[in-house]
C-alpha cells in the first residue's frame, strides 16, 4: 500500500474518531441542559471531550502538514 493510501486511510479514521469524541461532547452539553442534577460531571466530561477533540484536530494539522511538506 503506498504512503499516499496509507494518509488517506489514517485521515479517514482520524475523522471517525474526531465525530465520535465530538457527538459525545454535544451530547453532554445537550443532557446538561435537561439535567441540572449532574452539572458537574457533564460540563468536566464536556470540557474533556472538547480538549481531545482540539489536541487530535492539532495531530492531524501537524501529521498532514509534515505528510505534504516532507512526504
Amino acid at each position: 500500500m503506498s504512503g499516499d493510501a496509507l494518509l488517506i486511510l489514517g485521515l479517514a479514521a482520524l475523522a471517525i474518531y474526531t465525530g465520535v469524541h465530538w457527538e459525545r461532547a454535544r451530547r453532554s452539553v445537550t443532557d446538561l441542559r435537561s439535567s441540572r442534577r449532574r452539572i458537574a460531571t457533564l460540563r468536566r466530561t464536556a470540557a474533556r471531550e472538547r480538549g481531545h477533540v482540539v489536541l487530535i484536530s492539532a495531530v492531524a494539522v501537524a501529521a498532514f502538514f509534515l505528510a505534504v511538506r516532507y512526504g
